[in-house]
């Protein structure tokens, strides 16, 4: 009888022993994971996230937006679940949220960036910032008998016909950031007739700047409007090209971040925005070889900034107006006729 008391004690601790192992496995916490959708190219895409990932453990799942419309760009992050949207241009953010793609979120070191280069109520962060470029092939300028272009009006050249490339309007970026500009500095009536002249060149649009570099570099055009940083970093790789700072009508380009309002892991996802905006993560373009891509955060001490750009016209952008009526204002400028 003993011996058979010890046999079902033994049963019921050992029961006792695999149900608190069972408990323990269920309750054993799931690794951290966040998931992005990057606007932005793959190699500064996984500098990004693998370095946050080294930083806090944390598995970052990278997916990319895929090239199309406005319209079709946003309705897949309304679409799809994503925690984090980086990159892409400071009026497709204004759009999103307009929309109630986002959630907002104040990053922690967000009282560090100027009022202009930020969203005040926190439905998206700016972090990085370049300015517009023009492209040139020094070959053809040669034999043009030309100076690299620095301001708008130096595209009115004569020789210049048919030899400027920029991005399609449609697709945001430097091309449609210099005619923006050149409207809010200028006015309405000037910025129109200058476009009528612009036009009067026969400039070619692409579908984006990659296209229109590779037709300089080919010599096929002489000029391509283009983001500063790109620029700068082909004129350091090929002897043949030349960057110059657009002096009159330049635009301050924002990379930004947001939180999806469907966001799951939400946590981790302002965990990452704090981390963009952390010194660390300041630090991270610069590091990595990236020196003409400049942080928000400390764009009012960038002394090497000023000294590169010089004296340029920027102005502060009115994103309901270069969102809101970007047709409007692009099929204006496309319709305007030299006067």
């Amino acid at each position: 009888m003993m011996h058979r008391n010890i046999f079902f004690k033994s049963i019921a601790l050992l029961l006792l022993l695999v149900m608190l192992a069972g408990c323990g496995q269920e309750q054993a916490p799931q690794p951290k994971q966040l998931m992005l959708c990057s606007s932005m190219g793959k190699k500064l895409t996984e500098l990004f996230a693998e370095n946050y990932s080294k930083a806090t453990g944390v598995k970052v799942k990278i997916s990319y937006l895929p090239a199309g419309t406005q319209k079709e760009r946003l309705d897949y992050l309304r679409q799809n679940k994503f925690d984090v949207w980086l990159g892409g241009t400071s009026e497709e953010y204004f759009l999103a949220d307009e929309q109630k793609i986002l959630q907002p979120y104040i990053v922690k070191e967000a009282y560090k960036v100027p009022a202009e280069l930020r969203n005040r109520t926190g439905q998206w962060t700016s972090l990085y910032l370049s300015y517009i470029a023009f492209l040139s092939n020094k070959n053809n300028l040669h034999a043009y008998g030309l100076y690299a272009p620095e301001s708008m009006e130096e595209l009115l050249a004569p020789q210049l016909k048919d030899e400027i490339v920029l991005a399609d309007f449609n697709l945001g970026g430097a091309s449609y950031g210099m005619i923006t500009s050149l409207w809010q500095l200028r006015g309405k009536n000037e910025a129109l007739a200058y476009a009528g002249r612009f036009n009067a060149q026969e400039p070619e649009y692409t579908s984006g700047f990659g296209e229109a570099v590779d037709k300089v570099y080919i010599g096929k055009k002489t000029v391509a409007v283009v983001p500063l940083d790109y620029a700068l970093r082909l004129e350091r790789q090929h002897s043949h090209l030349f960057a110059t700072v657009v002096k009159d009508a330049n635009r301050n380009m924002l990379t930004c971040a947001a939180i999806m309002r469907n966001a799951e892991h939400v946590e981790e996802a302002r965990a990452f925005l704090d981390y963009l905006m952390s010194d660390e993560g300041m630090e991270l373009l610069p590091a990595n070889g990236y020196h003409y891509i400049w942080h928000v955060k400390k764009y009012p001490y960038n002394d090497g900034r000023r000294e590169l750009l010089g004296n340029i016209s920027v102005p502060v952008d009115d994103l309901g107006w270069t969102a809101g009526s970007k047709s409007e204002i692009i099929r204006a400028w496309l319709n305007a006729k030299k006067q």
